[in-house]
């Protein structure tokens, strides 16, 4: 099939086949045939004379159809099949790197007790200078406890680590910070609150992902009512939706808005299920939306909604209206379901946001509070192109705009607490 449905395709259902050379001509037999739209994206020279050939489709049942019938049509012709998917996560997809150098007698000196116990005396007597002489400073734990992990029902912690793990080489990416994905059996958010208390003084920061907002919520709420026993190890703690999502979602907003001609101030504006967005509201009234709906659709159903909605100037959708009501322009919102990373523009993901956080957080070695978080949804507002209502989250400037942006909030002593 020629590249021209390659929009509609994506890497995520994708399958490379080894075959022999002359059986290209069957294999676009079956793609010309089959149910759904895949694309050829590679054909090059595998190994033993064979053609490699990779094909992305559109959806799962597309691909399983094509691999059904890949190895029904080609048979001995169809030498073995990949599935890129499973072969990224395979690798881990980061490791560890060595920093201090083991190539000599004298460098291992410097890694043996010894060396150990002169620096262990100097952190003890001078507690305050951990992070100039470890590398806690770079290091971040990156948790969840399975109970949100996209739009699954709650997991095993160890079948949560391919999200974790994407989610630890995104940051790691943005940030240059070392990121250790570590999923946590938690019983209960009380738990969990402890755990990030234990991690706390081998880390620079840590951060919630693929958590129930509720849990976050929980630990938050912990955290706070029993403070460390010692200043090194307070937790640093950010989360990817008060931290990520929100901090997104109210940018869009503000772009939105002012696009259209309409001053945030007197703008109106609904969120739909505001429970599933952390402190999204707070931070809504706090970046300048001051005439704010929050409404529940278990209390109060559709119907009422439908008739607010010419009112509206924006409709915010955290729980994903099968039927949204006509007028407003909808912005969603979903954890569950975040946009494809190419079409993040118009919708926000985590990753807008939360490197930038993580930054400042780190650098500044305390939470992000309320200013940091605003001064950061101005941050990636300004980055978005003519026409879109956020910049990509991979862009080269969003990371250090947002950092630079949140970091005098959080080093300033009149800002407010973090929350």
């Amino acid at each position: 099939m020629t590249p021209h449905g390659s929009a509609a395709v994506s890497a995520a259902f994708g399958v490379a086949v080894y075959v022999s050379t002359q059986a290209r001509p069957a294999v676009d037999a079956v793609l010309s045939r089959n149910p759904g739209m895949a694309v050829i994206q590679a054909d090059e020279p595998g190994p033993d004379g064979c053609r490699r050939i990779i094909v992305d489709a559109d959806s799962g049942p597309t691909l399983s159809w094509l691999v059904e019938a890949l190895r029904e049509t080609l048979g001995a012709d169809l030498l073995r099949t990949e599935d890129p998917v499973f072969t990224v996560a395979s690798t881990g997809k980061l490791g560890q790197q060595l920093r201090a150098s083991t190539a000599t007698g004298r460098d291992l000196a410097l890694l043996d007790a010894d060396a150990d116990r002169r620096v262990i005396r100097h952190l003890v007597a001078h507690p305050g200078q951990v992070d100039r002489f470890s590398g806690r400073a770079r290091r971040v734990a990156l948790l969840s406890d399975a109970s949100a992990v996209l739009d699954f029902e709650s997991l095993p912690a160890e079948a949560a680590l391919p999200a974790v793990e994407s989610q630890a080489a995104h940051l790691h990416r943005e940030t240059g910070l070392d990121v250790v994905p570590i999923p946590l059996s938690a019983c209960g958010p009380g738990e969990l609150a402890a755990m990030i208390r234990m991690m706390a003084p081998g880390f620079g920061a840590s951060v919630l992902v693929h958590t129930h907002v509720r849990h976050i919520d929980a630990v938050r709420a912990t955290l706070r009512a029993a403070p460390a026993p010692q200043p090194a190890s307070h937790p640093v703690l950010l989360d990817a939706i008060n931290d990520g999502l929100a901090v997104a979602a109210v940018a869009a907003a503000l772009n939105h808005l002012r696009r259209r001609g309409v001053d945030p101030r007197h703008a109106r504006v609904a969120v739909v299920d505001p429970q599933r967005g952390g402190d999204l509201a707070g931070l809504l009234l706090a970046a300048g939306i001051h005439d704010l709906l929050l409404y529940d659709p278990v209390a109060y159903g559709v119907t009422l909604l439908h008739e607010l909605a010419g009112r509206l100037d924006l409709l915010v959708d955290l729980i994903g209206l099968a039927a949204p009501p006509k007028g407003p322009t909808l912005l969603r919102v979903r954890p569950e379901s975040p946009p494809l990373l190419p079409q993040a523009t118009d919708g926000p993901r985590p990753l807008h946001a939360l490197p930038g956080l993580l930054r400042a957080a780190v650098t500044a070695h305390c939470p992000i509070n309320m200013a940091a978080r605003v001064a950061a949804v101005h941050a990636i507002a300004a980055q978005a192109p003519f026409g879109a209502l956020l910049p990509r989250p991979d862009h080269p400037q969003l990371a250090p705009a947002v950092a630079d942006a949140a970091l005098p909030a959080l080093t300033d002593t009149d800002s407010d607490t973090a929350t």
